[in-house]
Parts: structure tokens; C-alpha cells; sequence
């Protein structure tokens, strides 16, 4: 996945979050990764994997009921 795929993901997790209230340590949990890794990812401050990101993807669609 390229860098623009992975930031797409990014916002889009980070806007469906925000515009439904949801809490981003329910996102974690989802994600089963810690609340502290989410909070990094989503401000830029580690990279997203391929992995993650398919995820992240997965959990935005989950989150908009798509």
C-alpha cells in the first residue's frame, strides 16, 4: 500500500471517530492494538503497516455501517 492509501486510512478512522463520538480506546480494542499506539498512528507519529491500514479500512466501513 503507498503512502497516500496509508493516509486515507488514517483520516478516514479519524473522522468516522470524531463524527460518531466513538471513544478511540473502543477503536483499539477493535484493533487489538494499545490505546497509546492508536493516538500515535492517527497524529503521524509511527507509520501505519499494510496490515494495519487494511484494518483501519475495515474498522472505518464497520464504523459507518457500510
Amino acid at each position: 500500500m503507498n503512502w497516500i492509501g496509508k493516509l486515507r486510512a488514517v483520516i478516514g478512522l479519524k473522522r468516522a471517530l470524531t463524527s460518531r463520538g466513538i471513544m478511540q480506546s473502543w477503536a483499539s480494542d477493535k484493533l487489538d492494538i494499545s490505546p497509546a499506539y492508536l493516538s500515535l498512528l492517527l497524529n503521524g507519529k509511527r507509520r501505519l503497516t499494510s496490515e494495519l491500514c487494511e484494518d483501519f479500512n475495515l474498522l472505518t466501513k464497520h464504523i459507518k455501517g457500510e
